[in-house]
């Protein structure tokens, strides 16, 4: 993840960095005659202001000033020292993984600099995926993986459905939009099947797990591993249902549609892990996956036999197929 500092921010978002959404204020008729005074206290509490180190003090000290009814001649410069203590507090929170204050102090620089949307929803993402993670994916963890969810929605719409990009995500020296775009919303779509599989929600998982790989096939190998544990939930909810059948109702029309609908569903289940299996032992960060590698290779080989009537005859070839391409 890109490490933008507060002084980049702020110089970035220089030009936008006058909305007062929290720090409202208005300027009150003042005689000529005071004028030069109050203009003078104003420059020297905008000194204050920008001398005052800690961030929680320099929004105390940036409130009382736009309390005053100041004059125009500071206002955004007080309010560029109020962005850069909102992002200091931010990141503060980030680090301390305090969600819930980061996405408070984030609205407020937001409803000032709208145009910040984009980058704090992402960071909003990343951190309540963090605090997820440490819980595991799993139904105890499902409010967690909703609210990083939620993060990554809006981030992910902002992105396809109104175009946005965001510079302070990327290095844009080395690199363009265009080219990190389908890996941000690999990533934004991966987190929300994160949340509808932790929530058991199989069908929506499904769905969104599809959209990573048709966004970029080769960003993460474990999409294809939670897809083939779908299809094998399948499989066991159409076996139960056989096996809960009287003979006569097994052999019958009823009792063979589910027997072929549950060889289709470990058919698919193979595919998955065939499939992740070969996006993983291609990845530059294959040693990391060599554990969950080894596991799927177990689960597909019962699969396939599954499917196969019993047999493992044929495996190597069935793999072989899935080499050319990893595309849905």
């Amino acid at each position: 993840m890109k490490t933008v500092s507060i002084a980049v921010l702020s110089l970035a978002l220089a030009a936008g960095a006058t909305g007062t959404a929290t720090f409202a204020h208005t300027v009150a008729g003042v005689p000529a005659q005071d004028n030069a005074a109050k203009q003078r206290k104003e420059y020297d509490d905008y000194k204050k202001i920008e001398a005052e180190q800690d961030p929680a003090k320099k929004l105390e000290l940036a409130r009382a000033f736009f309390d005053s009814d100041p004059t125009p001649t500071y206002v955004k410069y007080v309010q560029g020292q109020v962005n850069a203590a909102r992002y200091a507090l931010f990141t503060r929170y980030k680090d301390a993984g305090d969600v819930a204050n980061a996405a408070k102090i984030a609205d407020e620089y937001v409803a000032s600099v709208p145009e910040t949307d984009l980058f704090f929803a992402f960071q909003l993402t990343t951190l309540a995926e963090a605090r997820a993670l440490k819980q595991g994916v799993k139904p105890e963890a499902a409010g967690a993986w909703a609210e990083a969810a939620k993060y990554a929605t809006k981030a992910r719409k902002l992105i396809v459905e109104d175009n946005r990009s965001e510079a302070m995500l990327y290095d844009s020296k080395t690199t363009t939009w265009d080219k990190v775009k389908p890996g941000f919303v690999a990533y934004l779509h991966r987190i929300e099947a994160l949340a509808h599989f932790a929530a058991r929600q199989n069908d929506q998982a499904e769905k969104s797990l599809l959209a990573v790989i048709e966004t970029k096939c080769d960003a993460y190998p474990d999409v294809y591993f939670l897809l083939g544990q779908i299809h094998n939930a399948r499989y066991d909810d159409k076996a139960n249902a056989f096996n809960k059948l009287s003979a006569e109702a097994q052999s019958g029309e009823q009792g063979q549609k589910l027997l072929q609908e549950a060889r289709e569903e470990s058919k698919k289940a193979a595919e998955f892990f065939a499939r992740g299996i070969l996006v993983a032992e291609a990845s530059p960060n294959k040693d990391t996956y060599k554990a969950v590698v080894a596991n799927a290779r177990k689960e597909m080989e019962e699969s396939y036999e599954i499917w196969n009537d019993g047999k493992k005859d044929g495996l190597d070839e069935f793999m072989a197929g899935f080499k050319s391409t990893c595309q849905p």
